[in-house]
């Protein structure tokens, strides 16, 4: 008698890295915190879940050929969708995209972050969504939530950008302690001057 032979058929599957999607916080210059959800565009019919590796990077995987938006929406941060993303374009061996978000007034910033929150409204005083909110001489800047609110925020501040008066440390603004915020929304801007002390909250509600 011959022996029979089992034999035995394995399917191999084999992946492909299209796109990581790295989403930092543009306040710590890090890795974004808490909740967060990365999406593409136009691909809510049949959504293509990213996977999350130990390093925070979203991969993408065994996507087609093509260009891609992909979406941030998350707890801490605005939404933010990126530029067109063209996967040709990409390096094959390492196809990475950062994607920078801002953080919503409901941000946790640390104890001694030097902020200034409020809030803008029209002259009707209606609150004002999705304003853009300057800090002119600090490259500064952040927008309005639903609700009109906003957060700025500065990070380390060195001894050229203090002013000190009576014991106390201000940002320094153009030549002195007065530090400018330009609001924009449709055809409406708007000035105003602030004092910023360092390592404080500052809050200003803006009408225009």
């Amino acid at each position: 008698m011959m022996a029979q032979m089992d034999r035995t058929f394995l399917e191999h599957h084999s992946t492909k890295l299209s796109l990581a999607v790295f989403i930092l916080d543009d306040y710590t210059g890090k890795n974004a915190i808490g909740r967060v959800n990365v999406s593409l565009k136009g691909q809510e019919e049949k959504p293509v879940k990213p996977v999350k590796n130990p390093s925070s990077y979203y991969l993408f995987l065994n996507l087609p050929n093509n260009t891609y938006t992909v979406h941030v929406h998350s707890d801490n941060y605005f939404d933010k969708d990126s530029d067109i993303i063209n996967l040709a374009e990409l390096d094959p061996k390492n196809p990475v995209v950062n994607i920078t978000v801002k953080p919503t007034p409901s941000y946790p910033f640390p104890h001694g972050t030097t902020l200034i929150r409020g809030m803008v409204c029209d002259l009707t005083g209606n609150a004002v969504p999705d304003a853009r909110i300057d800090v002119r001489e600090k490259g500064v800047w952040n927008r309005t939530n639903e609700k009109g609110e906003f957060a700025l925020y500065f990070g380390s501040l060195t001894e050229d950008e203090i002013i000190k008066e009576d014991g106390k440390r201000f940002v320094k603004g153009n030549g002195g302690k007065i530090i400018r915020l330009e609001v924009k929304y449709k055809d409406v801007a708007i000035m105003r001057g602030l004092e910023i002390e360092e390592g404080k909250t500052t809050s200003v509600r803006i009408e225009g």
